[in-house]
């Protein structure tokens, strides 16, 4: 990997700015200084150091000239050769429903069988969850069952009083108990909902898994948080997303009641992430779209705040190839399972793209399968044809499978391709689950960043979390070396698909920003742009990708204020 050259001019609005203090300017409130400075601008620049005031980034350049620009009451932070970035954007995350509380079963990494059943008998003790006394929470691994279906056996061991319900680490499954199949009337004779899937054993019983809106028979029975309980788990979430370094996200699937602790952050001035947030009335559950959701999405003025943008909407069209609902072009291996299924006719997508493009909204695409994909870009292609070009930032995230004829048209439709790079590497998700289902030759195509950055498209990313680790680090490592980050060992996934530092760097920062229709705001270190920023403790260019990850944030930056800070050593 070739190193970039470093610019130590500074650079011509840094210049401007700095004449601008020499005839009367007021001084800077804080600079940044002795750093390795990776711009993010359109030439990719490096400087030294930048200079901020009002939250509001005035001068990039070389550590003597931005000294220039300090005062008395200045702020001065030593760099020490620690690298400064533009704020990551995570622009597909579930961080603002909230991360795990004390009163959660938290289930997630644990990577064994044992290991759960382990942290379950310690979930028997919680007693968070109301007068019903529910066991909630999750994160369990599919890969760790045959076919990622837990019996619910061993719950009703643990739990035989107890409802029990948890979220599986995909996010579209759940673990339930006989209690909360009870509680939710689910028996033999119930029929699966539209768009979800209640798992059977022999004999034709729920068997205690149940996928996407079969979801939501049980979930609809949980007890609802206290308000407080809801505003410390989503203040959690923020916390945690500072501390690797994300400055803003775009959260997918927030519903009317998911969104009120948002708000009430915002309104009381602690929402440092800035937001866009893609809204559904039924949270991040597939679902039908009928006229009570264009209601809804007229309605959403009312929860519009500086820092919250909710001019998104989030749309499904497939599942999870894991499960089999992955929406696929040719059958899966498992011949029972054909192609998946399609949850929207293609007029209907039509339709519904039409709409809600010409309301303003940008639109949030789940899609998986390269049938899913398919029909969301003749969505999209539809839509142009019907509105014509719009300023609306569309994306389709996930793109696990990619027609290799429909590469071309995410940049020729305007569409925004948002990957999870932490999942292009041979994870135990690929091997024990995606060989299974789709061949070992339709699992090495999975996640093809390579190929879509050749096509010209605009690449951002996201984490997906809770559903993987939200690390920024992590996740463009993997994409650098398509190997595991972790171990920086093992097998490789579709080696031609790699791509280079700069390119990830970029969809973690500027693009992210753009998707965010930020671009003129943030998600890079020029002048007049929001002194957002995250410093780590070495220069991401300067080693191996084997050691991306290895660098720790030491700060990170939101209007030119600390949010996070590292414990010093």
């Amino acid at each position: 990997m070739r190193r970039p050259r470093p610019a130590r001019i500074a650079l011509l609005a840094a210049v401007f700015s700095l004449a601008a203090g020499c005839s009367g300017e007021p001084p800077a409130d804080r600079i940044f200084v002795g750093g390795s400075v990776y711009t993010v601008d359109l030439r990719r620049s490096r400087a030294e150091a930048v200079a901020v005031r009002d939250g509001r980034i005035v001068a990039v350049g070389s550590d003597e000239e931005i000294r220039g620009l300090a005062g008395r009451r200045t702020e001065v932070t030593d760099l020490r050769g620690a690298m400064l970035l533009p704020g990551f954007h995570d622009s597909h995350i579930h961080i603002l429903i909230g991360v795990a509380t004390k009163d959660d079963c938290d289930l997630l990494r644990l990577e064994s069988q044992e290991a759960v059943e382990a942290r379950l008998q310690e979930c028997a003790q919680l007693a968070g969850y109301g007068p019903d006394r529910w066991v909630a929470g999750g994160g369990w691994s599919e890969w760790l069952w045959p076919d990622a279906n837990p019996g619910k056996d061993v719950l009703d061991a643990l739990f035989p009083d107890r409802p029990v319900y948890l979220v599986s680490s995909f996010g579209h499954a759940a673990w339930v108990n006989s209690r909360a199949l009870a509680l939710a009337e689910i028996t033999k004779a119930t029929a699966d909902p539209a768009d979800g899937v209640i798992e059977r054993d022999a004999a034709g019983e729920p068997s205690g898994t149940l996928r996407d809106a079969a979801m939501m028979l049980v979930e609809s029975k949980l007890p609802g948080r206290t308000a407080a309980q809801r505003l410390e788990s989503v203040r959690a979430g923020i916390r945690l997303a500072h501390s690797v370094g994300i400055t803003s996200v775009i959260e997918p699937g927030l519903d009317a009641a998911l969104i009120e602790p948002v708000v009430a952050l915002a309104d009381a001035g602690e929402l440092t992430l800035r937001t866009r947030a893609s809204l559904s009335p039924i949270a991040w559950q597939p679902g039908t779209f009928d006229d009570g959701v264009f209601a809804f999405l007229e309605g959403r003025e009312r929860w519009r705040r500086p820092g919250l943008d909710v001019d998104s909407v989030k749309v499904y069209m497939d599942g999870v190839i894991e499960y089999g609902t992955g929406a696929l072009l040719e059958p899966y291996a498992k011949e029972a399972l054909g192609v998946g299924p399609r949850f929207y006719t293609q007029a209907d997508v039509d339709r519904y793209f039409a709409r809600f493009d010409a309301m303003g909204l940008a639109i949030h695409v789940h899609a998986t399968g390269d049938a899913g994909i398919r029909r969301a870009l003749d969505g999209f292609a539809a839509m142009r044809k019907a509105n014509g070009m719009s300023d609306n930032r569309h994306h389709i995230v996930h793109l696990q499978l990619i027609h290799e004829d429909d590469l071309p048209r995410f940049a020729e439709l305007g569409v925004t391709a948002t990957f999870q790079p932490l999942w292009a590497y041979p994870d135990p998700a690929a091997i024990e689950l995606d060989v299974p289902m789709i061949g070992e030759a339709r699992t090495q195509a999975m996640y093809p960043i390579g190929s879509m950055a050749r096509s010209g498209a605009r690449i951002a990313a996201g984490s997906d979390y809770f559903v993987t680790d939200l690390n920024p680090l992590h996740a463009i490592e993997a994409a650098v070396t398509r190997q595991d980050p972790y171990t920086n060992s093992g097998a490789v996934l579709g080696e031609s698909e790699r791509v280079d530092l700069a390119t990830m760097v970029a969809a973690y920062t500027i693009n992210g920003a753009w998707l965010m229709g930020l671009e003129k705001e943030q998600g890079s270190i020029e002048v007049g742009k929001r002194a957002d920023f995250v410093v780590l403790d070495r220069d991401l260019f300067a080693g191996p990708a084997s050691a991306i990850n290895e660098a720790k944030v030491v700060m990170t930056v939101v209007d030119g204020r600390n949010v996070y800070e590292a414990a010093r050593r």
